[in-house]
């Protein structure tokens, strides 16, 4: 119970610090900015939240069967350090779910503005928490060590230091014998 106390606390605070910087709660007036430099960040509209507030719920349900199946492949190796990890990991998205749900209900059946803009606002903040449980998840397992990113290998041969014989009909003349040969016997008397 306790930690999922935590996690809901944790939403709440990002929540906070969110909508902050999204309704401009700096202390700077309107006319203390600089000529030329906007004061406030536009208002997101309404098509904007939809889709916020749906990519949102759709990146924890994502998530959620991402993480089972990994949880899954570890049960079957019998990797209780990953399995550990990743059922953690599994609960604070399964405890972020459904409080994405129950927000993504009152986003929708929100008639005022300001309370749309609020829970658009927790919901866009649950996105952003997916997306840390998701690099954690990967963490879990070891996989962001694999994630380079994009690569690109170019590989260069210089010839002048290869057995390269022009003509190659000749066979080339089989190594040495790798047989070992003894040294002579030797007494320590003469």
């Amino acid at each position: 119970m306790s930690r999922v106390s935590s996690n809901l606390r944790n939403v709440a605070v990002l929540g906070a610090l969110l909508l902050g910087a999204t309704t401009g709660g700096s202390a700077a007036q309107e006319g203390d900015a600089p000529a030329g430099t906007p004061s406030r960040r536009a208002a997101p509209t309404s098509a904007e939240q939809v889709a916020t507030a749906r990519s949102a719920v759709q990146r924890g349900s994502v998530l959620a069967q991402r993480i089972s199946a990994m949880l899954e492949e570890a049960r079957r190796e019998a990797d209780i350090i990953r399995v550990t990890c990743l059922n953690d990991k599994l609960t604070q998205v399964n405890a972020n779910m459904r409080t994405a749900q129950t927000r993504m209900s009152a986003f929708e059946s929100a008639s005022d503005p300001e309370t749309r803009n609020h829970e658009a606002t927790v919901l866009g903040v649950l996105g952003q928490k997916f997306q840390v449980l998701d690099q954690e998840a990967n963490r879990c397992v070891g996989q962001d060590i694999y994630d380079t990113g994009s690569t690109k290998v170019q590989t260069e041969i210089d010839t002048a230091l290869l057995p390269y014989e022009e003509d190659v009909s000749i066979p080339t003349p089989p190594p040495p014998s790798a047989i070992p040969e003894l040294p002579p016997f030797s007494s320590g008397t003469k």
